[in-house]
């Protein structure tokens, strides 16, 4: 197959990435200059959730025993995908997902919140109902990605959905940045941090669309 260009679909860590509530903010402290303090390099350090911006959730972050983000397969970082667009609101049923030609093995990216991707709003975001996930999980599908801070509303401190995917083995990732990128078939790489033991980690995701 042939591709053409790349589509950064990551959401870039600053001073204004929203978090996810409760979580620490993204900090980023400069330790030396080299026109400020005549140092002979930049240097800083970073302080942040390991689910911050775009990141990944590893099936540790909700299941008791679940692989952490270390002990998951590199060949599951690349893989075929489908940009599904959304743009009705509210949240994801499963009549939204049909017809989408999903396959096995894809990573499912919603573009479901284009208006307002990243908002930290907990009642203003679309995300994923119990059933849609349910049909997700039986079309076995590698990951499901969402330009969202959640998969699923902030209000259901049960966490039903990320427990069906992560249960499922279908990775998340959250934080993604869609509103640029046309639906269609796509190649996609997301690339998290290598922590050992983490339950998620920080990820630049990128799109190769497929002709």
């Amino acid at each position: 197959m042939k591709t053409t260009g790349i589509i950064d679909i990551s959401t870039p860590l600053d001073q204004a990435t929203p978090s996810y509530d409760g979580d620490p903010v993204f900090t980023r402290t400069i330790l030396a200059r080299i026109a400020a303090d005549g140092s002979g390099y930049n240097l800083s350090s970073l302080a942040m959730s390991a689910h911050s911006g775009t990141h990944i959730d590893a099936p540790a972050h909700f299941i008791a025993n679940g692989r952490t983000i270390d002990q998951i397969s590199a060949e599951r970082w690349v893989s075929p995908a489908v940009v599904i667009d959304l743009p009705a609101e509210g949240n994801i049923a499963v009549a939204q997902l049909r017809g989408h030609d999903i396959r096995s093995g894809d990573a499912v990216l919603l573009r479901a919140n284009a208006e307002r991707a990243g908002d930290a709003d907990a009642d203003d975001f679309s995300s994923l109902t119990q059933e849609a996930a349910d049909f997700l999980a039986a079309k076995n599908i590698n990951f499901v990605g969402i330009d969202a801070l959640s998969i699923e509303p902030y209000h259901d401190p049960d966490f039903p959905v990320h427990k069906k995917l992560l249960g499922s083995d279908i990775l998340i990732v959250e934080g993604l940045r869609l509103a640029h990128v046309p639906p269609g078939r796509y190649t996609v790489i997301a690339a998290p941090l290598h922590i050992s033991g983490g339950d998620g980690a920080p990820a630049r995701v990128l799109l190769m669309p497929v002709e």
